[in-house]
């Protein structure tokens, strides 16, 4: 009988590390899923860091319109940039789909989008006008822009800090988004295929207004 107590007593043991083990499992699975969610559904916006000012260069290319467009034309409007092109088969459909996704969502908001061309040479104005018609572009607020190759390539690398040029046939160019602010600077630099990374650019986007 004694036997059998002390084998009883050494189960239960047995039973209470098991299932103290396995709570504690729970508890950090439920945890870890409390803070996906939260990073999903948090889109209030944060208080911006502070960061030392760079500014984006001046610059002159035209539109999808035809029409002449510089930094001056973007002075005082909160904007974000990009650089693409039109015959793209990787990353440029879904970079243009997630900035079609913002002017969306900011639709009654004085927010401003410009995508540049790496490949103007086939990116006529014509070209890019079916492009941003394909997208849904809004002509008032979105711009898609063309003009000399290596301005647009100077302004990409030295003025952006993002990368473009060519790889043999290949044409190279960063999938990131900038925000620019109303005073010209650049805000920060959001990765277009990152959730957590676009998260961020509504939530700067939305503290931006604010101010």
């Amino acid at each position: 009988m004694e036997a059998q107590a002390d084998n009883a007593t050494k189960m239960g043991r047995k039973l209470d590390k098991s299932t103290l083990i396995w709570i504690a499992l729970g508890a950090i699975i439920i945890a870890i899923t409390g803070i996906n969610l939260w990073s999903v559904f948090d889109t209030e916006p944060e208080a911006l860091t502070e960061t030392v000012a760079v500014s984006v260069p001046d610059f002159s290319l035209t539109n999808q319109q035809g029409e002449p467009l510089g930094l001056s034309d973007m002075a005082g409007k909160i904007w974000v940039a990009d650089f693409i092109f039109t015959s793209c088969p990787t990353i440029c459909p879904a970079m243009t789909q997630e900035m079609t996704r913002l002017q969306s969502e900011f639709v009654a908001d004085p927010v401003y989008f410009v995508s540049f061309s790496v490949d103007p040479k086939r990116d006529t104005v014509d070209v890019l006008s079916r492009y941003a018609t394909a997208y849904g572009a809004d002509n008032r607020r979105w711009h898609f822009l063309t003009g000399d190759k290596t301005k647009i390539y100077q302004l990409a690398e030295q003025g952006f800090s993002l990368a473009a040029g060519h790889n043999g046939s290949e044409i190279l160019h960063s999938p990131r988004f900038v925000l620019v602010k109303a005073d010209g600077n650049i805000h920060d630099y959001y990765d277009s295929r990152s959730k957590p990374a676009m998260l961020r650019l509504r939530r700067d986007v939305k503290t931006l207004l604010r101010k």
